[in-house]
């Protein structure tokens, strides 16, 4: 099977760098020392060089996606973007979630506008009673770091960086440092991560009830992953169904894969 370039751009590492590095000292805030903090930053740096593109790629997915739940690790793997570091003017960024508490007024109450939440804040003490309440909270380690937001018809949606972008507006600032990606490629495609796919092999091997119409759906999810992510032919084939020692579910999985190829060449041969 033909190799996959799993990093789309030099760009995209350099900001999944950042986000570890981020997200790190979230992990272990007890650390303190710049010293420390520079050596951590370097081990970051380095880690595909140490550890390869798929550990380094598999790490941010475990961060962004099983504890975070969020879409960091989808967006940066997307060839569709291409992404730069500029000053976005507040007014056009979208914000976000964060929690439901703060959900409630953001998205519920605001509709997502900054200036809304901007002028309710100067107002509202029991909003900043609800937000403070949350953690809600400066962190001057990680304050600085530039926000991800992604290029969308209505403006720039924020998908890292929710709470600095929160501090900017109520610093009364009129633009924020961020990584912008722009939709250049309508052909581009996200990896699916290691562990999701693992996830789909386990809850199909341990289910209490097995039948012709789990394998079904299975497989349906299967053509899915297949089509729509990149790496999701050769994950299915041979991360799943090469390591699995279940012969049923192996031969699943390589199901998956030869329905997937079956439908590609259909869509070739068809023009569609």
């Amino acid at each position: 099977m033909k190799k996959i370039n799993l990093t789309p751009s030099k760009t995209a590492e350099k900001m999944a760098v950042q986000y570890l590095q981020h997200e790190f000292r979230k992990i272990l805030s007890g650390i303190k020392n710049s010293i420390i903090w520079n050596s951590i930053d370097r081990e970051l740096s380095r880690f595909i060089k140490v550890q390869g593109e798929a550990s380094f790629w598999n790490l941010v997915a475990a961060i962004a996606e099983d504890w975070k739940l969020k879409a960091v690790y989808r967006l940066l793997t997307d060839t569709k973007f291409e992404w730069t570091k500029q000053q976005v003017p507040i007014k056009k960024i979208i914000l976000t979630g964060m929690s439901p508490a703060i959900d409630s007024f953001i998205i519920s109450k605001f509709e997502r506008n900054p200036l809304r939440f901007q002028a309710a804040w100067e107002k509202d003490k029991e909003m900043r009673r609800i937000f403070q309440q949350t953690g809600f909270a400066r962190h001057k380690e990680r304050d600085d770091f530039p926000i991800f937001l992604f290029q969308a018809s209505e403006g720039y949606r924020v998908f890292d960086g929710m709470r600095r972008s929160l501090l900017t507006i109520i610093d009364h600032k009129k633009t924020i440092n961020a990584w912008v990606g722009k939709p250049v490629n309508e052909k581009g495609q996200p990896l699916i991560s290691d562990g999701a796919a693992y996830v789909l092999s386990q809850v199909y091997n341990h289910a209490t009830k097995k039948s012709k119409s789990l394998d079904n759906s299975m497989l349906q999810i299967g053509a899915v992953i297949s089509d729509d992510y990149r790496n999701g032919q050769k994950l299915l084939q041979e991360r799943i169904a090469g390591w699995s020692h279940d012969k049923k579910l192996k031969q699943l999985f390589l199901n998956m894969a030869k329905t997937s190829r079956q439908n590609s060449k259909y869509k070739k041969c068809h023009g569609k």
